[in-house]
């Protein structure tokens, strides 16, 4: 399945054909636009729900039920052909899409699910809370582990497709998480580590911002990837997971951006690692094997220090 912003009006139609056409007509306004990120503002939000007419809540529901079909279209499935859309809603009032992303040729733990791909997708846009989650199937023991790093995430409320509400806490009973591990910081919220790398290139201290703001108190090794097309730049950050192996990668964080902003992965033209040179868990060698199988580009991997 293609981003649905390269869709034909014909397959746009078709997945929001159940809906009334006034919603139709107001939801290829916005997902048409050149800049749409999939990503809803607030303001925007808010002009879709007036097409509902019940509480405030169950209207918000609704219309995240109502956009999965949406969020399935950016799926690339080419091993499983099962296309995942999540939807999300954060306590800013915006709406986030997520995919599912397969990689052919690689192994199957490169995969990212569509939860990881609506949570980075609510990250890079400054999002730190999220009160719903909608989702065209069940989420996966791995989804749910990675759900539980989030600020309140029990509190999550969980839209499965012709399912009824539940509370996120209630599909992940004896809940293993950071504070077992005595940590405080959560993902979205962590403070910014302190790093600073001595490199003038640009492409380079985006990438150091991103590792700045990347999340790892678990292995303390902070990393972030920056990619460049010819038509923009895309960051990704590490986000760790306390049961370690739901972490999400730089590269995978930056492939979710650049994919959910409507970029092709064929486009890459440059990227850049930074890392601190003495951390424990080093992205460079897995980076390097995914980056060399659906690019020609060569990662160029800087270490910075801590300030």
């Amino acid at each position: 399945m293609a981003h649905f912003t390269k869709l034909s009006s014909e397959q746009l139609t078709d997945c929001i054909a159940h809906l009334s056409t006034p919603l139709q007509q107001q939801l290829k306004s916005i997902v048409c636009r050149v800049d749409f990120k999939a990503c809803f503002t607030s303001e925007q939000v808010q002009t879709l729900l007036a097409h509902y007419s019940a509480s405030d809540k169950a209207n918000k529901q609704q219309l995240c039920r109502d956009l999965i079909p949406l969020a399935q279209s950016y799926s690339l499935a080419p091993i499983s052909s099962f296309y995942v859309g999540a939807v999300a809603m954060g306590e800013s009032g915006k709406i986030y899409f997520g995919a599912n992303m397969e990689f052919k040729g690689l192994t199957l733990a490169q995969t990212v699910h569509a939860e990881q791909s609506v949570i980075t997708n609510a990250w890079r846009h400054q999002e730190t809370k999220l009160v719903m989650l909608a989702v065209s199937a069940p989420p996966c023991g791995h989804c749910r582990q990675f759900i539980n790093e989030l600020n309140g995430a029990g509190d999550i409320d969980v839209l499965i497709t012709k399912q009824p509400s539940t509370r996120f806490a209630d599909i992940l009973p004896m809940a293993f998480g950071p504070s077992d591990l005595g940590i405080s910081a959560r993902l979205m919220v962590s403070p910014d580590n302190q790093l600073t790398l001595k490199s003038d290139s640009v492409l380079a201290q985006h990438a150091l911002s991103a590792a700045t703001s990347s999340y790892s108190p678990f292995s303390l090794s902070p990393s972030g990837i920056a990619l460049q097309t010819p038509n923009g730049l895309y960051l990704g950050r590490y986000a760790e997971n306390c049961a370690y192996n739901p972490s999400l990668s730089p590269l995978q964080g930056a492939l979710i951006s650049l994919h959910l902003s409507g970029d092709s992965i064929s486009d890459i033209s440059s990227a850049v690692l930074v890392e601190h040179k003495e951390s424990k868990v080093s992205q460079e060698k897995t980076s390097k094997q995914l980056l060399s199988l659906i690019s020609d580009v060569t990662l160029e991997t800087l270490h910075c220090s801590v300030k």
